[in-house]
Order: C-alpha cells, then structure tokens, then sequence
C-alpha cells in the first residue's frame, strides 16, 4: 500500500510540476516575441520619420517614387503632384515580420 501511495504521489507532483514549467516556458516565450515586434514597430517608426524628415527637406520636383534599401525593411514613397503641392505616402514594411507603418502627408510646393 505505502508503494503504490508513493507512487501516485510522485505521478500527481510531476504533473503538476511538467504543467508549471510549460506554462513559464510559454510565457517568456510570448514575452520575447512581444519585445521583438516592440523594438520592430521602433525602428520602423524610425526610419518612417527619418523618410519623412528627408522629403520635407529636399526639392521633390520631378521625383515620383522613392525607395531605401534596407536587410530588414521594405521602405519606399509615393510622390503625387498637385497643382501648388505635393502628396506624400509614406510606407515602412517589415520583410520577416507581420509589421507594417503609413503615413500621408502634404507638402507645400516652394518656388
């Protein structure tokens, strides 16, 4: 009797235990992915501005595309022409990750 109690004891604490360290696995695991796509959407946001800033300070006259060779980044605009302005799309794309950034904006043609 003392073996077979003993025995279903040890079972009955190594489950326990087996679940309890699958769950902590799971969840640094879902922490490490969390924190990789967080420092992903950064530096997309990053080079987003980066992008932005660039346009804004040169003259865009005759320019309709423009793209940015990255590793790890699909970075290119969109450059529509208005009568006194220009229209601006903005896209940053993530060629591993399910991470993507837009933006638009305006920019007032300069003579």
């Amino acid at each position: 009797m003392k073996k077979s109690f003993s025995l279903i004891i040890t079972i009955f604490l190594i489950s326990i235990f087996s679940y309890l360290a699958v769950s902590i696995l799971e969840t640094k695991s879902l922490r490490n992915t969390n924190l990789q796509n967080q420092y992903l959407y950064i530096q997309a946001k990053n080079h987003k501005e980066f992008l932005k800033a660039y346009l804004n300070s040169i003259n865009l006259n005759g320019i309709e595309n423009l793209s940015i060779k990255d590793d790890f980044f699909e970075i290119y605009t969109v450059i529509k022409k208005e009568t006194n302005s220009f229209e601006i799309d903005l896209f940053v794309k993530s060629k591993k990750f399910d991470i993507s950034l837009y933006e638009s904006f305006t920019k007032i043609k300069t003579p």
